[in-house]
């Protein structure tokens, strides 16, 4: 049967192939490794390489480019410029253009000026070498049950810590997209899951302990992938992992350490190569992109909970400076800008920025009018973490995500606003 298995044993058709329909999928990918390269980095160890990943998918009149990078964090100021030279170097408009981060908490160095610059050129790189190498395709998607992770925030003694809470809200299953050629040659995989990538966690470079830069669970769910699907060890198509709505949710066990990190890994694989042989191929039709930008509102402390701080703690900095926005007026805002596409009514990617707590990934998946929807979060920029009205309304106990102790949190009201933005979103893609 070949080095793959054929389209026909898959049940599947190539899109494109029957005179029904004049729209013709398409779909190109690539990769490279990212590993940061520092001559002062001593003491600085990879447990596994990190990568940037790239999907290309069209329907023969316009393309969206899904981008996936081991890393910790990527701030608007980055994106933009990214998402400029990716549309100049390739002609896909930014607005098609996602790019997407692990959140890997041993791949921070991000931060660093001179490997931005770096990472930029190899991402733009390997997007044009996707676009270069687009060929007819049948796009497959699929969803598999899976838990290797736990929702996070726990209610102890009145205030939220950072525990296990089996109670809490997680997505329990990972999204599978496959993409084949015509003659069935697997080209990409792109499959999600939603948690924190820190099972393993160690000190961050520069600190004097040793560090250890790799991927966390992600690097090694894509590693047992290509043990799982590659045949006589020849590696078939791109295999890219995609961070979900993780704000609340830790992979598990916390700092359980490299080992761990490779047994959920791959129990993620698995899970994913399931989802993957029972996808299904979707029809060939018009792709559609929308956008839309939605304004998250802050909560301003008044001056009176600002003096309540300052008398606890005279000397704290952050204190003043919430006195200062307390004395200053005014609303203040956190600009979110969300996008999504469709082919036709079968696929939709829904694509958020930030650390959004699971529960809007979970409502996104239950209104969304399309048949499936792949939920991304930490997309295009970071608006820090969202979480819901009940974690807002705790105020102070609100823990590490949502307190509202020394920092400026988001209202309450910001769950209703960020729903009602994705309802918009998935309804005017609906209409177009």
């Amino acid at each position: 049967m070949g080095p793959l298995l054929s389209l026909l044993a898959l049940g599947l058709s190539v899109a494109g192939a029957s005179d029904e329909t004049e729209v013709q999928l398409m779909a190109g990918a690539a990769e490279v490794i990212v590993n940061p390269l520092y001559p002062d980095t001593e003491g600085l160890e990879t447990y596994g390489d990190l990568y940037t990943r790239t999907l290309v998918l069209g329907d023969g009149t316009q393309r969206v480019a899904i981008v996936t990078v081991d890393v910790g964090t990527l701030h608007f100021p980055f994106i933009k410029i990214l998402l400029k030279s990716i549309s100049h170097a390739t002609g896909i408009p930014e607005g098609n253009i996602a790019v997407n981060w692990s959140h890997s908490h041993n791949a921070t160095l991000i931060e660093s000026g001179p490997y931005q610059k770096w990472l930029d050129s190899h991402i733009v790189r390997i997007v044009k070498e996707a676009c270069d190498n687009l060929q007819p395709a049948t796009i497959c998607i699929g969803r598999e049950p899976v838990q290797i992770a736990y929702n996070r925030r726990l209610m102890r003694d009145g205030q939220i810590v950072m525990a296990p809470n089996p109670k809490g809200a997680i997505v329990p299953w990972t999204d599978v997209l496959g993409a084949y050629s015509q003659d069935g040659e697997r080209i990409g995989v792109l499959f999600s899951y939603a948690a924190h990538p820190v099972i393993v966690h160690f000190p961050k470079w520069p600190d004097p302990e040793p560090v250890y830069i790799g991927p966390d669970y992600p690097g090694y769910a894509v590693d047992h992938l290509h043990n799982l699907l590659d045949i006589d060890g020849k590696s078939k198509g791109v295999y890219m992992f995609a961070q979900g709505c993780s704000g609340n949710v830790n992979g598990f066990p916390l700092r359980g350490g490299v080992g761990a990190a490779d047994a959920a890994g791959l129990s993620l694989a698995f899970a994913a190569s399931r989802g993957l042989a029972e996808a299904k191929p979707i029809a060939a039709a018009p792709l559609k992109v929308h956008s839309l930008t939605i304004s998250l509102p802050y909560r301003v402390p008044t001056v009176a909970e600002c003096e309540e701080l300052l008398v606890e703690d005279p000397e704290n900095e952050d204190y003043h400076w919430l006195m200062d926005i307390a004395k200053s007026g005014g609303r203040r805002y956190e600009e979110c800008p969300m996008f999504a596409f469709a082919f036709g009514d079968e696929l939709c990617i829904v694509c958020l920025p930030g650390e959004l707590f699971a529960e809007y990934q979970l409502f996104a998946d239950k209104i969304s009018p399309f048949a499936h929807s792949l939920v991304m979060g930490d997309t295009n920029g970071r608006v820090g973490y969202v979480a819901t009205k009940k974690d807002y309304d705790l105020g102070h106990a609100g823990g590490y995500e949502a307190s509202s102790k020394g920092r400026l949190s988001l209202d309450p009201s910001v769950e209703q606003v960020v729903q009602d933005g994705i309802r918009r979103l998935l309804m005017e893609l609906k209409a177009m």
